[in-house]
């Protein structure tokens, strides 16, 4: 099972208890109810939640890591650059000479950790946004789009607690 279907199936157990108690009406949760479980983050919401509800499942997970990349270069205030995608990435959170760190990068673990969010912010633009920005007939089903955003929520809110380096 998977993380979207391990919370649907959490969700409808929990869904049924709350109506053999009488406070909730008999319904199917859907996945439009496991989105607004999964995608908490307000921007990404305000981008994602109309295109995803309405079926637009591709372009609903191209704006998602669209907005996480304008996000990574207006935080590291790389704006008056070129640089954008896998190549943001990469610079902003190298853990060499990070503009961005994820934290103290004073241990080992923590950087590995630098690394390892590094090369999975820049694989996320490079396998995820630029074939559906690309891609006209790119198409993702529900659950897949669900699982790719759910993925943007939590980048997009470790990109907002990442620290500028101070120069």
């Amino acid at each position: 099972m998977s993380y979207p279907t391990d919370v649907l199936a959490i969700t409808k157990c929990l869904h049924k208890e709350l109506v053999i108690l009488g406070v909730s009406e008999p319904r199917t949760p859907s996945e439009n109810m496991l989105y607004d479980e999964v995608v908490t983050n307000k921007a990404l919401r305000k981008k994602t939640e109309k295109l995803f509800k309405d079926g637009h499942h591709a372009r609903s997970v191209e704006e998602a890591y669209k907005l996480l990349d304008n996000l990574v270069k207006r935080k590291a205030d790389l704006l008056h650059t070129d640089l954008t995608g896998s190549t943001l990435m990469q610079t902003v959170f190298s853990p060499k000479k990070p503009i961005l760190m994820l934290n103290e990068g004073i241990s080992a673990s923590e950087q590995n950790e630098q690394s390892g969010y590094m090369q999975i912010f820049a694989g996320c633009m490079t396998g995820i946004r630029n074939p559906r920005a690309h891609e006209s007939d790119w198409e993702d089903t529900e659950q897949r789009a669900l699982q790719l955003l759910a993925l943007a929520n939590h980048l997009i809110e470790r990109a907002l607690m990442a620290e500028k380096v101070s120069t």
